[in-house]
């Protein structure tokens, strides 16, 4: 068997996803290294330090005990890192696990893009765009894909007369999201003008941009979707939440939601919800990997929702769920994340921008 090369996995940093991520990274680490992968495993803490974190990672066995690089770094301050990717050979290939701003938003693919190394999922602009959902929405828009309408919010402008405007064309109840995050961080649902208020003025707290998206009553559909030119895609997955909403808590608190991975959908609606999600992930130039997220209406209507670059791989997240019901355990996943990841690189190179003129 050939040797699979060096895998380097990044995890932590500074959003609010910062231990989902940790615990993406620990599931990550652990299957390449079944796999036959070399890791290495690169920590970001909260304030933007990277630590080594492999002299307390030998095995498979020591990934659950792998601590978050903040803790890493309080126990050994000799850890922290004066620049990524140093003494890593050639061929590296960088596992940006990191979900969130700074993770997920084109921030840390543009710093991968500088040091010219292979690393899995969604390019720069691809991941800028579909952090963003106001930007995101607007782009699926434009291709003619349906998406929930919406106004923005923006903190310098944001006033009672906006407010107004927003019931006005929306209605309620209405969903407040911030417009670059995920894990259904800072989300909540308005059903009257004052909750609403308090809504976007918490939501503020996480992001200058703040969502007003009407609400869409109908069931609440992910699939994940592999590829760079050519793009495969699961059966449907579905969120039966224990709460008014699926929020944080109750993905990663409770654990009373019910993921049911693949749920039952007619044949035309599982083919119109893959249709529209492959649409979607090359309308906004996605590669590598994503989970999109759907609502499916009561007169089989489907409308897009997010599109998520770099989804959880936690053992409740959907995205290897759905993979392993399609027969592909979690390590092939990495494995073919690793290769499309290479393949992207490879052709990037052929580029005329990537060599002398």
């Amino acid at each position: 068997m050939p040797d699979p090369g060096v895998l380097a996995v990044l995890y932590g940093g500074p959003s609010a996803e910062h231990e989902v991520s940790c615990v993406s990274a620990r599931r990550i680490v652990a299957s390449a290294l079944q796999r036959g992968f070399t890791v290495k495993v690169i920590g970001l803490t909260h304030d933007k330090q990277w630590v080594d974190a492999n002299r307390v990672l030998t095995d498979v066995a020591d990934v659950d005990a792998l601590p978050s690089p903040d803790d890493l770094l309080r126990q050994d301050p000799g850890l922290a890192h004066a620049q990524l990717g140093v003494g890593l050979p050639p061929g590296t290939v960088f596992f940006p696990a990191l979900h969130g701003p700074f993770g997920e938003d084109g921030v840390l693919q543009g710093h991968l893009e500088a040091l010219a190394v292979p690393y899995v999922g969604a390019g720069v602009l691809a991941s800028a765009v579909c952090m963003d959902k106001d930007v995101a929405k607007s782009v699926l828009r434009d291709h003619g894909l349906p998406v929930a309408a919406w106004r923005l919010a923006d903190r310098t402008s944001w006033s009672a007369e906006v407010m107004e405007e927003a019931l006005e064309a929306l209605g309620l109840p209405l969903f407040v999201k911030p417009a670059n995050l995920g894990s259904s961080i800072g989300v909540a649902k308005a059903s009257d003008a004052g909750a609403l208020g308090d809504a976007v003025l918490s939501a503020f707290e996480f992001d200058d941009h703040v969502i007003l998206e009407k609400f869409v009553a109908g069931r609440e559909l992910e699939l994940a979707l592999m590829g760079n030119e050519d793009v495969r895609v699961t059966r449907a997955g579905e969120i039966i939440a224990s709460r008014e909403f699926y929020d944080y808590d109750d993905k990663y608190v409770l654990g009373l939601a019910e993921t049911v991975a693949p749920t039952d959908l007619k044949d035309t609606q599982l083919e119109q919800a893959q249709k529209l999600v492959t649409a979607a992930y090359r309308a906004l130039r996605v590669e590598g990997l994503a989970r999109i997220d759907v609502f499916l209406l009561e007169d089989d209507e489907i409308v897009i929702n997010e599109v998520n670059t770099m989804p959880g791989f936690t053992p409740i997240s959907m995205f290897p769920m759905l993979w392993e019901a399609e027969g592909v355990p979690f390590e092939a996943v990495v494995e073919e994340l690793v290769r499309l990841a290479r393949a992207r690189d490879v052709r990037r190179r052929s580029l005329r921008t990537h060599r002398l003129l």
